[in-house]
């Protein structure tokens, strides 16, 4: 509500409710009244998706296999179930070259004796092709997990009673069993259960999955293990995919003091630990992982839940990560009930598509629940920078962002301040509007408030909130949207007015291009300046004949320090010029680019 009363207020945009869904293309639902669980969501070669979970209101029997295929506006094109009078439920679908697909999960309709793993495969309409069952009728044989093999194939994985084991199945495309493994730590006698599996680029396959830790298993192109590690006493595994390095990223949940966190794991080719993260939305909630991938500028991003105490309700929550498993921002999506995400997957445009289920919306008790995600081109953070508060004074802060676009992102940048704990418009003291433009990479700049001469001691609250290319970013108090440092001196994410003689100590007395760092560079530079007063400024790049290489700053600054990033891996080695021009000064600093 904040960020939106700032923006409405400040730059007279949207209303609360549109502004909690800038991130959001569209969001669907599908089902009746009764249960209905997506659990894996695929895009298609028509640019629409197809999803696969459990339905308890169709179909023939208890829970069903249910399938909905969509269009690229997640507008339903025909919708199939699959399964018998007893419990069926699907887990992944994949389409295949002919543009059918096969679906994976369990069934206890067509089992040998209980449950049994269930192969369907389906041509691109939704009929059914053939279908198939792989177990024994002595013990319970369930499918969590399958995909596509690179010779037309497919391989699935799970678990089976009695031995507490994971169980793994590979098949040709006609759904022959080509060979069955289990696998599990020793000893224990715990029950382990695989939740994902891949093949990898020398053939064999990696599975994830939990007992009493965390289990991955590195087997060759026969199911045989080349090598099995466990890991985090107590954490379970829901994903794995292998990296581009070559090496595996693991998700699923960590227990944290009696409660759980998202965890996210990287190990090397051979299951050495390199790095572990975990994520949350706040103190006083959990968070699980369900979902993960990588993403094209070698970073993740995860899907799955967060409870919230003081809600008692879970909410969608999806991360995305930088290539080390550091926060770039998070989102929470949910209403007044319980709403998971179970499958998360990169979509051609650069977003996400989401599926899960949602007891908040829709028609029933659950419902499908596919979210549509555009890409985040622009995240702010935060941090204050020794501010001074007092009648007529200066509140002065640090703000650094990063673009995560090719080109220059331009949108009205506003900072609010309000008297009191919440960002009441009717309390508005500051607000300053500004045209702002953001190169590619990170920036950092330096800025300031003017506190008002009629304000009076007391607390107050600070907001930073904008709109770049359709999006609406912020970094503002109490936001569950952007993890960014709270503006405050004392307690929570406010600042206290005090009565004190005014202090410029911290602003530049004068207008100075400094130094690029590093020089000599290699691809990437940072160009610093400081601005002694507010006005329009450019900061532009020229090769050793004059001719402009790069315009990295043109349009308004506030007074203060700046710094600039510049990314020149597509411009060749050489000597530059950077040029800082504002309304009184004008200075040249020569950097070299050495590759």
């Amino acid at each position: 509500m904040k960020k939106a009363i700032l923006l409405t207020v400040v730059l007279g945009l949207w209303s609360a409710s549109a502004a909690l869904a800038q991130d959001t293309l569209w969001a669907r639902t599908y089902g009746g009244e009764e249960i209905e669980n997506a659990y894996w969501v695929d895009p298609t070669a028509d640019g629409g998706f197809i999803v696969a979970g459990e339905t308890w209101g169709f179909g023939a029997g208890m829970n069903d296999f249910y399938i909905v295929k969509t269009d690229e506006s997640g507008d339903t094109l025909w919708t199939r179930t699959y399964g018998g009078v007893d419990r069926d439920r699907a887990y992944s679908i994949h389409q295949t070259a002919d543009g059918g697909y096969f679906i994976c999960g369990y069934t206890e309709s067509f089992s040998a004796r209980y449950f049994d793993f269930w192969l369907v495969r389906i041509d691109a309409n939704g009929d059914t092709l053939w279908t198939r069952s792989y177990g024994s009728d002595q013990q319970y044989e369930t499918c969590y997990c399958g995909n596509l093999t690179t010779d037309g194939g497919y391989v699935m994985a799970g678990s089976v009673s009695g031995t507490g084991e994971f169980y793994a199945v590979r098949v040709d495309s006609l759904g022959n069993a080509l060979w069955t493994q289990t696998y599990k730590p020793t000893p224990t006698a715990y029950v382990y259960e695989a939740h994902s599996i891949q093949e990898t680029d020398d053939g064999g396959y990696i599975i994830a999955g939990h007992g009493d830790s965390l289990y991955v298993v590195r087997t060759d192109s026969n199911g045989d293990v080349v090598w099995d590690r466990t890991y985090g006493e107590g954490a379970h595994a829901y994903a794995v995919q292998q990296t581009s390095d070559g090496g595996y990223a693991i998700a699923g949940d960590t227990p944290v003091a009696g409660w759980y966190d998202m965890y996210l794991m990287k190990i090397d080719e051979s299951g050495d630990t390199l790095w572990t993260r975990r994520y949350k939305r706040g103190d006083n909630e959990r968070s699980h992982a369900h979902s993960l991938r990588q993403t094209s500028d070698g970073g993740y991003i995860l899907a799955g839940y967060t409870f919230a105490r003081s809600q008692m309700v879970d909410s969608v929550f999806v991360v995305k990560t930088d290539a080390i498993g550091d926060t770039i921002w998070t989102r929470v999506w949910g209403g007044w009930t319980d709403d998971q995400a179970y499958c998360i997957q990169t979509t051609d445009d650069g977003g996400y598509i989401v599926a899960g289920y949602t007891a908040s919306f829709g028609a029933g008790a659950d419902d499908f629940y596919l979210i549509k995600i555009i890409s985040v081109p622009l995240v702010m953070n935060c941090q204050t920078f020794t501010p001074v508060f007092c009648r007529g004074g200066d509140f002065y802060f640090n703000l650094r962002v990063t673009n995560y676009t090719e080109g220059n992102l331009s949108g009205i940048l506003a900072f609010s301040g309000y008297r009191g704990y919440d960002c009441d418009p009717q309390n508005l003291l500051v607000a300053l509007p500004r045209q702002k433009t953001f190169p590619p990479g990170f920036s950092e700049a330096h800025y300031y408030f003017k506190v008002p001469n009629a304000a009076v001691p007391g607390w107050y609250s600070t907001s930073v909130g904008g709109v770049f290319a359709g999006h609406e970013v912020f970094c503002c108090m109490n936001t569950d949207i952007i993890q960014c440092s709270p503006f405050r001196t004392g307690d929570n994410s406010t600042w206290e007015l005090v009565e004190v003689d005014r202090s410029e100590a911290t602003l530049p007395r004068a207008t100075e291009l400094y130094q690029n760092y590093p020089n000599p560079f290699n691809a990437a530079t940072r160009i610093g300046y400081s601005l002694s007063e507010a006005g329009n400024v450019n900061l532009k790049v020229y090769d050793i004949s004059g001719r402009l290489v790069a315009t990295l700053v043109e349009g308004y600054e506030d007074l203060g320090e700046h710094v600039v990033a510049w990314n020149a891996s597509d411009i060749s080695s050489g000597v530059y010029f950077c040029k800082l021009t504002t309304s009184l000064h004008s200075e040249v600093k020569r950097m070299s680019l050495l590759k």
